[in-house]
């Protein structure tokens, strides 16, 4: 049973929270940090990506893709196809994302996977990538029975919400390793680049929670029950 609300309306809160996500972290990255490159001798700046492409990949991406399903005013096709391309994107950026971390760290001469942040992304983005695959194969083309379909769409359902907050936790994790970082580097506690990081990632945990709202909330009244996620 969903949420006695609109989702449209919650989307709304999930749009400008993205937004402004988005434009907090790539302020904080660019002018703060330097700025963005692919290729420098200023390592900082190769991993000032990661941060960047994980919170508008899989934070923001993932979660417009989740409430496409319940939000958008538009048939089941075509919610179902933009659910799986925004999915898609998601675990593109999120694949270049961490594939920049390693990059910079080796580059750099630092040790990789030493922490629990590190961790849980490896595991996060392994399993998204499963996720997609199956919901690609049974859910898109070549599309599973009809049995298989109605037994997978709830734990398909349960464990895309499971994945996602574990997206958003991880995602605040990194914002909370990276700073402390920062402020042993000697970055003030108190200074604005700091409250830039941590309302950045309150931003992030706002964003996620209205997402997993507008996922439970009530989709549309003439398309009440297409809700069949990828």
């Amino acid at each position: 049973m969903g949420l006695q609300i609109n989702a449209l309306h919650l989307s709304y809160v999930v749009h400008v929270l993205g937004v402004v996500g988005a434009v907090m972290v790539l302020v904080w990255n660019i002018s703060f940090r330097g700025g963005l490159a692919w290729e420098s001798s200023n390592k900082n700046l190769i991993f000032n990506v990661h941060p960047v492409l994980m919170l508008i990949g899989l934070v923001i991406m993932g979660g417009e893709a989740i409430i496409s399903y319940k939000a958008l005013p538009f048939r089941k096709a075509e919610k179902k196809l933009i659910h799986l391309i925004l999915h898609a994107i998601a675990l593109i950026l999120g694949i270049i994302g961490i594939y920049m971390a390693f990059k910079n760290h080796n580059e750099s001469g630092i040790a990789n996977l030493y922490s629990l942040h590190s961790w849980l992304g490896i595991g996060v983005i392994v399993l998204y990538g499963i996720q997609w695959i199956y919901g690609f194969l049974v859910f898109f083309y070549p599309g599973g029975t009809g049995d298989l379909r109605r037994e997978s769409l709830p734990w398909h359902v349960l464990f895309g919400m499971f994945l996602y907050i574990l997206v958003v936790a991880n995602s605040a994790l990194g914002f909370l390793e990276k700073l402390t970082f920062l402020e042993s580097s000697g970055i003030e506690k108190y200074g604005s680049e700091a409250f830039l990081v941590n309302f950045t990632a309150i931003v992030a945990v706002l964003y996620g929670t209205f997402v997993l709202l507008t996922a439970l909330s009530c989709a549309p009244d003439e398309d009440n029950h297409s809700y069949s996620a990828i």
